[in-house]
């Protein structure tokens, strides 16, 4: 069993057992029912009998209750299809170059690299560039036209020293002329070298920084065009 498989009982287990619990109560609730309908019939009055319509209304939502517990078993049926399947295709993306929505990327060789997009023009944009320790290491203001923009970062603080290899992270923080805030969608490429499937939605760490699976927007292998 892989490890994507082995995740996928877990979950099972957990909602299999959130569906029997709903099962077994509605069954004692039904057994319940049941006894007092029987009593009712046993004890009604044979001169003004009960309506066959409250018969019907009482078994009707009986019924109803027991369709939405099936329902509800078969939606944690899908969800645990589908968590396996994106633990399964999370892992085929272990070694892979990939690029999602991210803030850290892997400064190697005097060189670091973001890519972002501004919903609307920014000619007020502010990047800082920040360490594992969450100190801000260097800050450059910038004009950002609506639409993507690539940003590459020497390694270098704002005093011009050379900074250790590693990973950093990018804060943009883009306003219009009039200062309103205009939403940034900040994204990364790097290798995957680690994968966290605790939730439906894995976490892949590429340079040291963790990103989700949904969150992924291109692949392609190491090196290629």
């Amino acid at each position: 069993m892989d490890i994507a498989a082995a995740n996928a009982v877990l979950q099972s287990a957990t909602y299999t057992s959130q569906s029997s619990a709903a099962s077994a109560a509605l069954a004692g609730n039904f057994d319940t029912f049941l006894r007092l309908l029987t009593t009712q019939l046993m004890h009604q009055d044979p001169t003004n009998p009960m309506s066959s319509d409250q018969f019907t209304q009482q078994l009707v939502q009986m019924s109803g209750v027991e369709q939405s517990i099936q329902t509800n078993r078969n939606l944690e049926l899908l969800l645990i299809a589908n968590s396996v399947q994106n633990a399964n295709l999370a892992v085929s993306l272990l070694g892979k170059e990939v690029t999602g929505s991210g803030t850290g990327a892997l400064l190697e060789n005097g060189e670091a690299r973001w890519s972002f997009a501004t919903a609307a023009d920014a000619p007020d944009t502010i990047l800082q560039v920040i360490n594992s320790d969450g100190a801000t290491v260097y800050t450059e203001r910038m004009s950002a036209d609506k639409g993507s923009h690539e940003f590459t970062w020497d390694g270098k603080d704002s005093n011009g020293s050379t900074l250790p290899d590693g990973t950093y992270f990018l804060k943009v923080t883009a306003n219009t002329a009039t200062g309103a805030p205009v939403a940034v969608d900040t994204r990364t490429t790097g290798i995957v070298t680690a994968i966290d499937m605790t939730s439906t939605d894995p976490l892949l760490t590429i340079n040291g920084a963790q990103i989700r699976y949904s969150q992924v927007t291109a692949v392609k292998q190491p090196g290629s065009a």
